[in-house]
């Protein structure tokens, strides 16, 4: 699905975008670099995700979990 729309864009942002991703058009480069930012982000928090799952997974290393489930542990 694509939606026409105008903006206001910075034009020797745009060459320089075109220039750095090799894209001819307005259109394609604005694509790659949404598509760009969004595959980035998605990535990061996927490893984000990763590493917090990990780090809760060693916290029985760490701590008791018992006890942190517990009333002892706000006492």
């Amino acid at each position: 699905m694509t939606k026409r729309t105008t903006i206001e864009i910075d034009e020797e942002l745009l060459d320089r975008a075109k220039r750095t991703l090799r894209r001819g058009t307005a259109r394609a480069t604005i694509e790659e670099a949404l598509r760009l930012a969004v595959e980035t982000t998605e990535r990061e928090r996927g490893d984000r995700r990763a590493r917090q799952v990990e780090y809760l997974a060693s916290l029985a290393d760490r701590a008791d979990l018992g006890i942190l489930a517990s009333d002892e542990m706000w006492r």
